[in-house]
């Protein structure tokens, strides 16, 4: 039986893919290097607790000279608190007895591990981003990087618009006391790898634009299918990318991937999970494999070391 509820950035109510025992810790270790979101996560650990609370930096230490034994000033920066959710990403798929015999006769690969990685990668990335498929959604997690009021435009005039919205971000981070370059990282949405290989100078159409220099100065850099391409026309919520102070992403995963087979059980099938399609395990001849993962996503200071990079129309 095929999946009739892929996993959605939309909905909880989701269906997912088979996943075997074995893969389950390779799986969600894989998560911080297959989701672009979570990839520029400076602060990525596991977690023991539901909630977990940590301290954080906010603002910048001052300092100043005193005459002696005259009182010394405070600085203005302090400790503060951050928490983070964990929250569950859980899934049913169902199969018919064939089905099975064939995922263990060799087939695998092909049913489950590049489908369920991908699934699971993109639905975690679009609620971090902010973003599923370049539309607007309201994430699951405490934050998510499309709430930060930080901003820089793309102009689409300028030969290295690309470089330029980068380095523009960069500053805004530097402006916010986030100098440190090796911690910075960008995030950008489809297309734009092709559009490094592909850019060439004004002066020589044949001559490569970044053959010789990086267009992220050297920052890490990943891509997100969740946000908008590099296509897009320029409007309003448009956002092309992003350029982050990577310490202040936290990330806190719970468990490995958990595996709960049935062949007893009724399962409701519909989108809404409402019990008006319900499919009766044992008298169908299915099998129903529930698998749940559990993370949290959080971003301290957000809008001083989150900077988007939009395409807004003129």
């Amino acid at each position: 039986m095929p999946n009739q509820i892929p996993l959605s950035g939309a909905s909880g109510a989701a269906g997912g893919f088979l996943l075997p025992d074995a893969q389950g810790e390779l799986l969600t270790n894989a998560l911080l290097k297959q989701a672009g979101g979570l990839a520029i996560a400076g602060d990525a650990r596991t977690t023991s607790s539901r909630k977990t609370n940590f301290p954080i930096w906010l603002g910048a230490p001052t300092a100043g000279f005193v005459g002696e034994g005259a009182k010394k000033p405070v600085t203005g920066a302090e400790f503060g608190q951050g928490s983070i959710n964990v929250k569950k990403v859980a899934s049913i798929v169902l199969f018919t007895d064939e089905q099975i015999e064939d995922v263990q006769n060799g087939d695998l690969n092909v049913l489950v591990d590049s489908g369920v990685r991908t699934a699971i990668a993109d639905v975690i990335d679009a609620h971090i981003v902010g973003k599923a498929n370049g539309t607007n959604l309201t994430t699951s997690f405490d934050t998510m990087l499309r709430s930060t009021t930080a901003t820089v435009e793309m102009v689409a005039a300028t030969q290295d618009t690309l470089r330029k919205s980068i380095s523009g971000a960069m500053g805004v981070l530097e402006a916010n006391g986030y100098a440190d370059q090796s911690q910075m990282a960008v995030l950008l949405g489809p297309g734009f790898a092709q559009h490094i290989r592909d850019a060439r100078t004004a002066v020589d159409a044949t001559e490569q634009l970044y053959v010789d220099q990086d267009p992220a100065y050297g920052l890490q850099r990943e891509f997100s299918t969740n946000l908008n391409s590099a296509s897009t026309t320029p409007a309003a919520n448009v956002i092309k990318g992003y350029v982050v102070y990577k310490p202040n992403l936290h990330v806190r995963i719970r468990k490995d991937v958990e595996l709960s087979v049935s062949r007893d059980a009724t399962v409701d099938t519909s989108a809404a999970l409402d019990g008006s399609a319900l499919r009766n395990l044992w008298q169908e001849n299915l099998t129903g494999i529930r698998y749940e993962t559990r993370l949290g996503f959080f971003v301290h200071d957000l809008n001083r070391a989150v900077v988007a990079i939009i395409d807004a129309a003129a």
